[in-house]
């Protein structure tokens, strides 16, 4: 099955998300829908809590993701956001995803507590994971940049 990305319809693919996965309405900065071969959504990738270096990724949906899509949302945050990290969590239980995460080239930074509930339990701790943006310029496949170190 051919699938696709949406571009901007942020509200919309926020709105299928937040419906979809019973979730509280909060702001996003961006989002992307993937769309079926009918345009119908089947997964969305909302961007939030952007300050210009980093953003944070949640995405929403099953069995829609294929290297060509994750090659462009690698492309996406890097160039139409221009970040230097991208975040993403997922519960300490799912394994599986952090080991997707792994295998994409995130990094595990740490865990939160109490990030997905009121107490303080492995079913509401989150792992963080993070991708720098050399690997977010591998994945989609851009070029890297020469640039000049600071640190």
């Amino acid at each position: 099955m051919t699938k696709g990305l949406l571009f901007d319809c942020d509200n919309t693919v926020a709105n299928w998300a937040f419906d979809l996965f019973k979730l509280p309405k909060t702001k996003i900065d961006r989002a992307l829908g993937v769309v079926d071969q009918e345009g119908k959504i089947i997964g969305a990738f909302l961007f939030q809590s952007w300050n210009g270096f980093n953003v944070e990724l949640s995405y929403y949906g099953q069995n829609a993701l294929t290297p060509g899509i994750i090659r462009c949302i690698a492309k996406f945050a890097v160039v139409a956001l221009n970040v230097t990290r991208l975040t993403v969590h997922t519960s300490k239980r799912n394994r599986k995803l952090m080991h997707v995460f792994h295998r994409l080239g995130f990094r595990l930074e740490g865990t939160q507590r109490v990030f997905y509930g009121r107490r303080d339990c492995a079913r509401n701790t989150a792992v963080r994971f993070v991708m720098f943006r050399d690997r977010l310029e591998q994945l989609a496949l851009i070029p890297p940049q020469v640039e000049e170190k600071i640190c």
